[in-house]
């Protein structure tokens, strides 16, 4: 019988599998039936630490997360991740807007929550302590809200996503029928987990399919790489810059890490250039899939499979997604024709949080939401992404796709990450420029970078500036930063 809520889930797969390992990290392991024991545990805590709807977790990558996450469900809350790489005034709008009193953190984060939150629970407060475990649960309907994930996006707060019940299932039903995820697999979280694509995918897909989790806390490529092969990880989800980095280590110390056990590695969160592809192929004998999606779609829309695969698309629709390209006045396009993704199914959110006109003009009166990504499909159905609707660059009335140029220059051999951005220009209104961040121990100059584009893109996308930096700005989840550039 299929679980109609995420805590059902979690009940029935930690009862199921109870004796077998559930997760691990760099300091100790948990079983399910473990795991399940200290979800109930926290649950009794904060049942009875707030009345409020909502409970904020502000954790790193770790079992307590999870825990957390789950617990709150268990009590009947709706649990909201916070972003601990935040400013402060970012935290305290979150905090205010999704009406918090309560925040389960590590005392790491002391500093950071001081006055911001009413009651803070530290996990180092409660070692030591048992605790009831809490008697019921709570009965949930599938389309009540499971999560609310902030995300920011072009206006000046972030958005509270509602996410329901229905949402992840269907969304990880989709997954695991397109990509055949099972319990004989390993994953591994490296991603922080207060964003949706390591949410879904490290938190919750574990125990839709009763498959061990293994976490840590800090990336760096080395850690991840011995994590593999100690662990014998079989499937890692990440974001491209992370595959970026990893390749890197793994072709500088070719034949230190094992990672045969990898069955299947899937990018997604942003952009994967058609080089890197070809580069991890070449480093760890495997295809990268990449995958598409966003916070609002719960969060997976499109990925390729090892079954079928086309390399610089995002693969298919998830069987139960649909898809449709549009143009500026929502009219579906024909294959090959470029527009805006629009997408629709079970995996379409409930709605943006205390922002009821904001959804509306998400979402259509008949169910498509509107991702504000550029794109199009071919005759066989794979997805392409091409830019950001809002971040085209429009010079002398031409719509200029920053990803097109990205894609170029990551093709350059010297170069090791590249951003564009749009550019004031007096003549031509905007003109794109370029941050490029060269391989270790290569030099090349703008004239070069120009010279290669030039053979390769239309005049006017050739970038008019090109300035290089020793490395480029990151957020939380290692996506570049181009607001900061």
């Amino acid at each position: 019988m299929r679980a109609m809520n995420l805590a059902d889930l979690f009940t029935r797969t930690c009862s199921r599998y109870a004796s077998r390992v559930a997760v691990a990290d760099e300091t100790s392991s948990l079983t399910f039936g473990r795991y399940l024991m200290a979800a109930r545990r926290m649950a009794a805590l904060l049942f009875l630490k707030t009345r409020r709807r909502h409970v904020g977790v502000m954790l790193p990558t770790c079992k307590e997360f999870v825990i957390t996450f789950f617990a709150a469900l268990l009590a009947g809350k709706v649990p909201v991740p916070l972003n601990f790489l935040l400013k402060r005034e970012e935290l305290e709008y979150i905090i205010g807007d999704a009406g918090l009193d309560t925040v389960v953190s590590a005392r790491f984060f002391r500093e950071t929550l001081d006055g911001l939150v009413e009651k803070p629970i530290y996990l180092e407060d409660l070692k030591g302590r048992r605790g009831v475990p809490l008697p019921w649960r709570f009965r949930r309907r599938e389309d009540d809200t499971a999560c609310i994930i902030y995300t920011s996006g072009t206006t000046a707060n972030p958005k509270g996503v509602m996410l329901t019940h229905r949402n992840f299932l269907e969304d990880l039903r989709g997954c695991v029928e397109q990509v055949h995820f099972d319990h004989n697999d390993i994953i591994l979280g490296v991603l922080p987990l207060f964003h949706s694509f390591a949410l879904t995918t490290t938190a919750i897909l574990p125990f839709y399919i009763g498959a061990k989790t293994v976490y840590l806390k800090r990336f760096t490529a080395p850690a991840v790489l011995r994590m593999i092969e100690e662990h014998r990880v079989t499937a890692l989800l990440a974001i491209a810059s992370l595959f970026r980095v990893l390749v890197r280590t793994m072709t500088a110390e070719k034949g230190t890490y094992d990672t045969s056990s990898l069955r299947l590695c899937v990018a997604g969160g942003e952009a994967l250039p058609t080089e890197l592809s070809k580069q991890f192929e070449a480093a760890f004998g495997m295809r990268l899939l990449e995958g598409y999606g966003l916070t609002e779609t719960s969060p997976v829309i499109s990925v390729n499979s090892l079954e079928e695969y086309k390399m610089g698309t995002a693969g298919r629709p998830l069987p139960n997604v649909r898809v449709q390209i549009t143009d500026d006045d929502g009219h579906p396009l024909p294959p090959g024709k470029e527009g805006e993704i629009w997408t629709a199914g079970p995996h379409v959110m409930k709605g943006y949080y205390n922002l009821p006109e904001m959804t509306r003009e998400t979402i259509t009166p008949d169910g498509w939401l509107k991702t504000g990504d550029i794109g199009k499909l071919d005759e066989g159905g794979f997805l392409s992404v091409t830019g950001r609707k809002k971040e085209l660059i429009i010079s002398s009335g031409e719509n200029i796709s920053p990803n097109e140029i990205e894609f170029v220059i990551t093709q350059h051999p010297k170069v090791f990450e590249v951003a564009v951005v749009p550019m004031p220009d007096k003549t031509r209104g905007e003109v794109p420029r370029a941050y490029v961040a060269l391989r270790p121990g290569e030099s090349c100059t703008e004239r070069d970078i120009k010279q290669f584009c030039e053979g390769r893109l239309a005049k006017y996308k050739v970038p008019k500036v090109v300035e290089f930096r020793d490395e480029l700005p990151h957020g939380p989840t290692g996506k570049v930063l181009k607001r900061a550039l």
